[in-house]
C-alpha cells in the first residue's frame, strides 16, 4: 500500500492475465487484459470500505506484442497518475491546483529520457493533422512499434534512437512484410519525418534524424485510365440502374475535388447563382478553404442533387442523397467496385475520372487552367500526375513540326 496525498492511498497494480509477459498463445487474446488496483479515500470509507478498483484495459489492441507494451506503459504510468499528478479516480479530480482535463494514459510530458515507443504515442497524440494523414500515421506507426518490439528497441530513449535504428526496422519489416516499394518506403519515411518532427518542438531530440535518410526511387506506373468505349459503357449502366451513384459520378468528374471534398460538402457551401461550391482542403497539417467553380454542364445535376436538402444537411449522405450524416470515403469505392468492376468488368479506379477531367481540361484549354480547377497554386500536379495524355498530345505536335533543312 502507498499512502499520496489527503492521505490517500493504492495497493500495488496486478495484471490479467497473470502470464501477460510470458505468454506467447495467440489464444490468449480472446481473454480480457487489464491492469487494476485498489484506490483509498478516506473520505469515501462508507462507500467503498474495500477501496475503490481502478482499472485499465488494454483490449483493443490486437496483438500480444502490442497489449504487452501498453501493460508495460500503464504499469509505469498509472502510479505517476497517482504520485506526481495527484490523480483521485473516485472524484476524477486532481488533488493539485491544475486544470482538469480528461484523463488519457499517454506521457504529459516528453524529455530525451522518455521510452522510444512512449515517445512516438506521445507526438502522435500531439499532431493535428488531415484524417486521412492521421490514418496513415496510424497504420505506419503500428508496425513500426511492432518491429521495434521484436528488436528491443523498447527499452531505448528516444535520445539513443538513430537513423541506423530505423533502417533496421524497416528492414525488419521487410523479412516479415515483403521488400517494400519505394512508394511504400517513402511513406514510412514520410510518416516518422512528421514524428521526429513533433519530437523536436517538444525538445525530446535535437534534431530529425529521418530528414538525412535518403528516399528510395519510386517506379512511376502508368495510370490506367477509362477509354472512350469503357465510359459511354459506365456512363448506360449507372444511369439505368443506379442513378444517385451515376449523379455523383458525373458531378465528381466535373468538380476537380478529391472524393472526401465531396462528402464533407454541405448545403450550405453551394452556391448555385454563381456557381461555385466552398470546399475546406486538409492536407497534413494545413487546412484552407477554397472555392471551386461549377461548370455549365453540370449545374442542372447540381440542383437535382440538392433537391429538398436543409442547409447543414451534407449533399451526399446516405445513398448519396442530402442528409445528416457523412458517409466514408470507402464507400465509393464499394459502389465502384461491385457496379463497375464486378458488373462491367472494368479495372480502373473510380478516382481516375478526376484525372481524365483534368487532361481534357488541359487539351482545351490549359494546365494553369486545370490546376485552377483543383485547387493548386502552380502546375506541377498537374503535369506529373493529371495530365495523363499530355505526353502524347506533345509527342503528336514535335511530329508534325514543319521545319525543314532548306
Amino acid at each position: 500500500m502507498k499512502t499520496i496525498h489527503n492521505d490517500c492511498s493504492f495497493t500495488e497494480l496486478w495484471v490479467s492475465p497473470e502470464n501477460w509477459e510470458t505468454t506467447t498463445a495467440k489464444s490468449s487474446l480472446k481473454k480480457n487484459w487489464y491492469v487494476q488496483c485498489y484506490f483509498y479515500d478516506p473520505t469515501f470509507s462508507k462507500k467503498y470500505p474495500n477501496g475503490f478498483p481502478f482499472r485499465r484495459k488494454v483490449n483493443k489492441y490486437h496483438t500480444l506484442e502490442e497489449r504487452k507494451a501498453a501493460i508495460r506503459f500503464m504499469l509505469n504510468e498509472i502510479p505517476k497518475l497517482f504520485v506526481d499528478k495527484g490523480y483521485n479516480p473516485i472524484t476524477k479530480k486532481f488533488m493539485f491546483e491544475i486544470p482538469e482535463v480528461p484523463i488519457e494514459l499517454v506521457p504529459v510530458d516528453i524529455t530525451p529520457d522518455s521510452l522510444f515507443l512512449d515517445a512516438i504515442d506521445f507526438a502522435q497524440s500531439q499532431m493535428k493533422v488531415a484524417e486521412s494523414t492521421a490514418e496513415d500515421l496510424k497504420g505506419v506507426i503500428k508496425y513500426v512499434k511492432q518491429s521495434a518490439l521484436q528488436l528491443r528497441y523498447d527499452k531505448m530513449k528516444i535520445s539513443e534512437i538513430k537513423r541506423k535504428h530505423i533502417r533496421f526496422i524497416i528492414e525488419n519489416l521487410e523479412k516479415t512484410e515483403g521488400e517494400f516499394s519505394g512508394h511504400k518506403f517513402n511513406k514510412y519515411r514520410g510518416n516518422l519525418q512528421m514524428i521526429f518532427s513533433e519530437l523536436v518542438e517538444f525538445e525530446a531530440v535535437e534534431s530529425n534524424i529521418i530528414n538525412d535518410m535518403k528516399k528510395r526511387v519510386q517506379e512511376k506506373k502508368i495510370r490506367e485510365v477509362l477509354t472512350p468505349h469503357e465510359r459511354f459503357a459506365v456512363n448506360k449502366h449507372l444511369k439505368k440502374n443506379y442513378h444517385e451513384f451515376w449523379r455523383f459520378m458525373i458531378l465528381y468528374f466535373h468538380s476537380g475535388g478529391r472524393i472526401i471534398e465531396l462528402l464533407r460538402l454541405q448545403v450550405k457551401d453551394v452556391d448555385l447563382d454563381n456557381q461555385y461550391y466552398s470546399t475546406l482542403i486538409k492536407k497534413g497539417k494545413q487546412e484552407k478553404w477554397v472555392k471551386r467553380p461549377i461548370k455549365n454542364i453540370a449545374l442542372a445535376l447540381w440542383r437535382k442533387a440538392l433537391f429538398a436538402g436543409k442547409s447543414d444537411d451534407y449533399v451526399f449522405s446516405v445513398g448519396l442523397r442530402p442528409g445528416e450524416k457523412q458517409i466514408r470515403r470507402d464507400q465509393i469505392g464499394k459502389r465502384w467496385r461491385v457496379h463497375v468492376k464486378q458488373k462491367l468488368g472494368i479495372t480502373s479506379d473510380f478516382s481516375v475520372l478526376k484525372h481524365l477531367n483534368l487532361d481534357e481540361t488541359t487539351e482545351m484549354l490549359s494546365k494553369q487552367d486545370a490546376a485552377r480547377q483543383a485547387g493548386h497554386t502552380n502546375t506541377k500536379m498537374v503535369e506529373k500526375v493529371y495530365a495523363v495524355n499530355e505526353n502524347v498530345r506533345q509527342f503528336e505536335r514535335l511530329k508534325n513540326i514543319d521545319n525543314k533543312f532548306a
